[in-house]
């Protein structure tokens, strides 16, 4: 998946399936310190936490967008 793909994925609860084979769940969003890393990747749960506590940031994974082989929203 390309970024312009994974976009309109942003800020939503999401089930990944990674290219190492791994399937995880999770929020992603834009921004990163190193030019490989422009996605952030955090819990459903860490990233809710840090929506009802504005001060608390999210404990964020740096992920590449090659990482992504597919994603998929989440209902509810």
């Amino acid at each position: 998946m390309g970024l312009s793909n994974i976009r309109e994925f942003m800020h939503a609860h999401c089930r990944f399936r990674l290219r190492s084979g791994r399937e995880v769940f999770g929020v992603v969003w834009e921004g990163g310190p190193g030019p490989n890393d422009h996605l952030q990747f955090c819990t459903i749960g860490e990233y809710e936490r840090s929506r009802r506590e504005p001060g608390q940031l999210p404990h964020a994974i740096p992920m590449s967008v090659e990482e992504i082989l597919h994603a998929e929203r989440l209902k509810g």
